[in-house]
């Protein structure tokens, strides 16, 4: 994902690999790892995730693995209505000098992530999430194991959410590792004592490389804030983020030198989010129907470049090359079975109807695996190959994804339970065009 910038020359030399995990410990609602192999920082943007889950977890509890799932519970409940709140997290300073970021964890910056899926929450009706002490500890421990794997080693095959030992980097990896916790998300959590972990906790991870002959990079905080719209733009990440019982949430993010590339002209981050549920809202949940982006959303991501496993799979489509645009993500809490049908995808400036492809649990192309889709829950997928929305640099032209800062009006009927139907519509604004 490229870092956009008004200097149509560093636009042009600025290129980065982007890496997402998800993962969820000690919830009924999810839990992930990882397993990504590292692009070159010139190569197109990679996003990398293994989701699995495992069930509610106490101290002494040995949990077996199962598939994410939200509370299907009907009390309490929230509405799905939008709130007054822009969910939008602006960032003042988006260019700095790479010479001027410190290899540190950046506190303030993990902020902006925390705040941006705050906001974003809560303009969906699904309600906010509280900043969290001990969970910003443990994530930002878990960013600084991360960033000292790659600042010493370029491991090709590493997951994101573990801390084992890895044979061909292990005085890097395990317990060689300074910041070394817990080989798991779940021992992790126990090693820190984590007050809320009965209830639910799920970590989301992105890792992001800028190249840039120009010696300017994305200030950390405008990383933070481009990497948490990935996260909400990438629909197996994006369900757990957007959980009606998540109530808490702590980031880390850590800057650092990526190792065997130019220090001068490479900047790496690693943004790390855990959310949880406490003993007030563990079984909250939404009244009817709800989506995510949803009216009112703005500064959305473009385009999806990769995950995995790929919501495209089975369909030929290299998402590197060709994208797709920012998903729609339907949930209906209270259903046991949910059908879209008659979805449009409009373009409101263009006046032009964006094709789609809907997966759901009909067409799930991970079917009786652990990332199997919820009957109840589907996505909207903009298929945006006709689209010449990449506005500058050596993609201009070509497609990456939906156009940048333009409003999209979607809507589409739903039948419930095979019974009832009732149709919906949203309204939601793209931020600059992701690379």
């Amino acid at each position: 994902m490229n870092f956009i910038t008004s200097k149509k020359s560093l636009v042009m030399a600025l290129s980065s690999a982007l890496l997402l995990t998800a993962c969820g410990g000690g919830s009924d609602s999810g839990s992930s790892s990882n397993k990504s192999t590292d692009k070159d920082s010139n190569s197109s943007p990679n996003t990398s995730n293994t989701p699995e889950t495992v069930n509610p977890t106490v101290p002494n509890d040995t949990s077996t693995t199962s598939k994410p799932t939200t509370s299907q519970s009907s009390e309490p409940t929230t509405s799905p209505e939008p709130s007054d709140t822009v969910a939008t997290s602006p960032v003042l300073k988006s260019e700095v000098d790479m010479k001027d970021v410190e290899s540190k964890s950046h506190k303030g910056a993990a902020q902006v992530g925390s705040n941006l899926l705050n906001t974003q929450r809560q303009a969906c009706g699904l309600g906010g999430v509280a900043d969290n002490d001990e969970l910003n500890k443990i994530a930002t421990q878990h960013a600084q194991y991360i960033q000292h794997v790659f600042s010493n080693s370029r491991p090709t095959i590493f997951n994101a959410h573990g801390e084992e030992e890895i044979s061909d980097i292990k005085n890097w990896t395990g317990k060689n590792n300074p910041f070394f916790t817990g080989v798991s998300f779940k021992d992790r959590l126990l090693k820190a004592g984590y007050s809320n972990l009965a209830y639910g906790v799920v970590e989301n991870i992105s890792r992001v490389t800028y190249y840039s002959s120009a010696g300017k990079v994305a200030s950390p905080d405008y990383a933070a804030h481009s990497m948490t719209k990935s996260l909400l733009a990438a629909p197996y990440h994006m369900r757990l983020l957007v959980m009606p019982n998540l109530s808490q949430t702590g980031s880390g993010m850590i800057a650092y030198k990526p190792y065997g590339k130019a220090a001068d002209k490479s900047q790496s981050y690693v943004f790390v989010n855990a959310s949880s549920a406490d003993q007030k809202t563990e079984k909250r949940t939404v009244k009817g129907l709800f989506t995510y982006p949803c009216t009112d959303v703005v500064d959305t991501n473009t385009a999806l470049y990769n995950e995995f496993p790929s919501p495209v799979a089975g369909t030929g489509r290299n998402l590197g090359t060709d994208p797709i645009g920012q998903p729609i993500y339907i949930n209906m809490p209270s259903a046991k079975s949910i059908k879209i049908s008659n979805i449009k995808f409009r373009d409101v400036k263009r006046n032009i109807n964006v094709p789609v492809d809907l997966l759901d649990y009909s067409n799930d192309p991970h079917k009786r695996t652990a990332y199997e889709l919820p009957k109840n829950e589907a996505f909207i997928l903009p298929l945006t190959d006709s689209l010449q929305s990449c506005e500058t640099g050596r993609r201009k032209g070509k497609n990456c994804g939906l156009y940048g800062n333009s409003e999209y009006q979607v809507s589409f009927d739903v039948l419930v339970d095979n019974k009832t139907q009732e149709s919906k519509q949203i309204t939601f604004t793209t931020g600059e065009v992701n690379y």
